[in-house]
């Protein structure tokens, strides 16, 4: 009776197993559960990437063309997260073989591409990261891939310059948005260029020509958009053009007592953590560092409606005398102004419209006394690529994108000092194998004494 009872357990049991490995693949061919705990949710899409896809309207289609094999495969799992993002994103497959015309025009290679569709806009790409797809889903936006174009040949920032002082890492930002940046030389070019989205003047060093002056105030008078970002010290031939914007750059640089205790090293580095509830800051929730600012003033009777977008700490002052030395001190008889003190501007107004659709537009333009904060020295630090990139889009007209920004995750790249790499190698190549050996040694050895 015992063994009977036994077997029909055993029999039970085995039903019960089968029965859940029955249900269990049932249930993973109706419903799929995905986890992800690496940081950043690397495998799912970023806040900034679904913002993206927000801002787009209509279906988005990603056409591939590609052969068949495993390569498809692979695609169809990295462009997964935005099909299953939203609802109006969809992958289709296309054979090269059978689309050789289309493969041409594209300049398709033979590892394939893959096509972002919006309505009538496209965007090629044939890298498949995050960043890149995201991007390519920027160009497709409303908004296009405009232009900035950076004023060049009077010592400002260089788009091509590495360097602490050089603006080479903020075109990369820019250029990874969808946005295309791009050097003009007035002298040479004689006008602003035709398709320029955004006109940016970063810190001069040089007095402009002129007829160069001539040609930045036709621009904004034509209604062009201006970014201005400039230092404490001379205007070099600008100061008709801020008169045109109703501002005016203040004398002196914008210092804070309490530097020490933030641990800035300089009194010359202003901190600002709060900001005005403005398009560009209004997502803002990073301290931005501005060294060496200066402070600007607007006036009310401009025709341009002034908005601040940065004001520096109540305790600060503009410094109008020396920085050197550490007992530096507000002396308001020396013309030191206490703050807090603007130091930046979203300026704006409305103009007739190019065609009969509307009756008026806007025109924009920003103005910040601080070129420093966006160099290679300083984009990095805290929020200032997300101001910088704030600022940029909103010139542009592209305001559902701004503070968009795809973060790079932290854990993606291991890299070790030359002598952490020196350590590893000896314990892995040399101390490792030789302990092993010796175990090994030490067992055998034990063994034959035994027999």
């Amino acid at each position: 009776m015992n063994i009977a009872l036994r077997r029909i357990s055993l029999l039970l049991s085995v039903a019960l197993i089968l029965a859940a490995a029955v249900l269990a693949i049932l249930a993973g061919q109706r419903y799929s559960a995905r986890f992800d705990w690496t940081a950043d949710q690397r495998h799912g899409l970023s806040t900034a990437s679904q913002r993206v896809i927000e801002a787009l309207d209509g279906p988005i289609t990603f056409v591939a063309y590609m052969y068949p094999g495993t390569e498809r495969q692979r695609l169809r799992e990295r462009l997964g997260r935005y099909v299953n993002a939203d609802a109006r994103i969809r992958l289709e497959f296309r054979d090269p073989a059978r689309h050789p015309r289309r493969v041409r025009e594209l300049n398709i290679g033979p590892d394939g591409a893959v096509v972002v569709r919006v309505d009538d806009r496209t965007a090629k790409i044939d890298q498949y990261d995050e960043a890149s797809v995201t991007q390519a889903l920027q160009r497709v936006s409303p908004g296009g891939s405009p232009w900035i174009v950076f004023v060049a040949g009077h010592g400002e920032r260089g788009l091509d310059d590495t360097a602490t002082a050089g603006y080479a890492d903020f075109a990369a930002a820019l250029d990874a948005q969808g946005l295309r940046t791009r050097n003009v030389n007035l002298a040479a070019a004689h006008a602003v260029p035709d398709n320029t989205g955004v006109l940016v003047i970063a810190s001069p060093q040089q007095r402009y020509l002129p007829g160069e002056i001539d040609m930045i105030r036709r621009y904004v008078d034509n209604g062009g958009t201006l970014l201005w970002l400039d230092d404490p010290g001379p205007r070099y031939g600008l100061t008709p053009l801020a008169d045109d914007l109703g501002i005016s750059f203040l004398a002196g640089t914008v210092v804070y007592p309490d530097y020490q205790t933030l641990g800035t090293t300089s009194p010359a580095i202003s901190a600002i953590a709060q900001y005005p509830n403005t398009p560009i800051t209004r997502s803002l929730n990073q301290v931005t560092l501005f060294p060496f600012a200066g402070a600007l003033a607007g006036d009310s009777d401009s025709g341009w409606q002034a908005d601040v977008i940065l004001r520096s700490a109540t305790r600060s002052w503009l410094e109008t005398g020396s920085l050197e030395g550490n007992s530096i001190t507000y002396q308001p008889d020396a013309g030191d102004r206490l703050g807090p003190l603007t130091l930046g501007y979203a300026l704006n107004r409305q103009r007739d419209a190019d065609d009969s659709a509307s009756a008026t537009r806007a025109q924009r333009a920003g103005v910040v006394a601080d070129s420093d904060f966006l160099d290679n020295g300083h984009l990095a630090l805290l929020g200032n690529r997300r101001l910088g990139l704030a600022i940029v889009q909103w010139l542009a007209g592209r305001d559902r994108q701004i503070a968009i920004d795809v973060p790079e995750a932290p854990d993606a790249r291991l890299v070790l000092a030359p002598g952490r790499l020196a350590d590893l190698r000896a314990v892995f190549v040399v101390a490792l194998p030789i302990g092993l050996l010796l175990i090994g040694g030490l067992r055998w050895g034990l063994r034959r004494r035994r027999r």
